[in-house]
């Protein structure tokens, strides 16, 4: 009997983090097919997109019964199982500066708000937007919009706690849903006290190493100042050189910090940014600027780190990658690559651009046949 040699489909969504799997036959190296005649012909394998069993198509030509098919073997059709992969989501942890001065119309140093703000009140308390209830809006509109970010708050000082008190826990914990939790969490606070920027990192640092899972890990920080709370005794000194070191510890701990600087008397936060490992600061004087900088920071935090679930038969090592239906060359820098194991495929460089940016949105991985080179295209 003549073996019959398949390839296998798995195909990735970014958004939607969904694949299926198709089995195509081994055609010539420009294009890949179904080996004559399309699905529904009796005797070959229905793929259902559902993740119910797959099943054989009867003679009328369809769907099958959802009886599952026969395990591959040489000389089985390879197709006739289905699989899952999941776009691996980032974790970010939102650092929020809630001091008095966050209750500072964004663009000018005056108060918006009744808090403990030392800025004189602005003159038309009518038309400014104070930063605390800026910040929320553009928070709970990215970490709504962002499904392959898990997110997570963490406010300081702690609310209800002394001047410079930041507590161990975080007052949203990162999850796959959590923008409610957030949003309702900044809506329910008051801006108030000082500005233990070092001791929030630290906690922030130590929260993390606690969150069990393999998805890469990074600090948001959003303030509107320069830190303090160096003492206890003059909680206004400035902990410039203990936040630095918090910043660096986390960063050495293998989670980039961000920075966000909200309003116009920050001073050069770019220092803070560089200890972090993300280059430059993104200055906040606007609810645009607000908004814009967290799409900015969202997007370059995504991964492009996907995960395969073994098929049987499937040879891992004779693979190729597909970015909307055209080959990817295995490239570190511009292509794909393996991550921590054969199961993992990484976008790198322009291709992981392509995914960020939402350019493309389907990456799909080719099991080929021994021997036959990866088309350029697959349908």
């Amino acid at each position: 009997m003549k073996k019959l040699i398949c390839s296998i489909i798995v195909a990735g969504a970014a958004v939607f983090s969904m694949v299926v799997v198709t089995s195509v036959g081994c055609g010539s190296p420009d294009q890949v097919g179904n080996g004559g005649g399309g699905g529904g012909v009796a005797g070959n394998p229905i793929i259902k997109m559902d993740g119910s069993p797959p099943g054989v198509a009867g003679s009328s030509g369809s769907a099958g019964s959802g009886v599952p098919g026969p395990t591959p073997t040489a000389d089985a059709n390879c197709g006739s199982q289905t699989s899952s992969t999941t776009h691996k989501p980032a974790d970010v942890l939102l650092v929020l500066d809630r001091s008095g001065s966050m209750g500072d119309d964004i663009a000018e140093d005056c108060n918006c708000v009744d808090t403990d703000s030392s800025s004189p009140a602005c003159p038309d308390r009518s038309t400014c937007k104070d930063r605390w209830s800026t910040v929320g809006a553009a928070i709970n509109s990215t970490v709504s919009s962002t499904p392959d970010i898990h997110w997570g708050l963490k406010l300081y000082s702690t609310p209800g706690g002394r001047t410079c008190e930041v507590s161990s826990q975080v007052e949203v914990p990162i999850g796959a849903d959590s923008a409610s939790a957030i949003q309702s969490t900044i809506q329910g606070t008051t801006p108030s006290s000082y500005t233990p920027t070092a001791a929030a990192i630290k906690a922030a640092t130590a929260y993390l190493k606690t969150v069990d899972d393999t998805s890469n890990k990074v600090i948001l920080l959003a303030t509107d100042g320069l830190p303090n709370c160096a003492s206890s005794r003059n909680p206004g000194d400035s902990d410039r050189e203990g936040t630095l070191s918090a910043i660096e510890a986390a960063k050495d701990a293998g989670y980039p910090v961000y920075v966000i600087g909200i309003g116009p008397s920050v001073g050069n936060l770019n220092d803070f940014a560089d200890a972090g490992g993300t280059g430059q600061y993104y200055p906040a004087t606007s609810p645009q600027d607000l908004a814009n900088a967290l799409t900015s920071i969202s997007t370059l935090v995504v991964t492009c780190t996907f995960t395969l679930v073994p098929l049987p038969g499937a040879d891992l090592t004779n693979l190729a990658v597909y970015l909307d239906k055209k080959l990817v060359v295995q490239d570190p820098v511009n292509g794909w690559s393996f991550g921590s194991n054969a199961q993992t495929i990484v976008l790198n460089g322009t291709s992981c651009d392509m995914i960020t940016s939402g350019q493309a949105t389907t990456v799909e991985v080719l099991f080929g046949c021994p021997g036959v080179a990866p088309p350029q295209t697959i349908p």
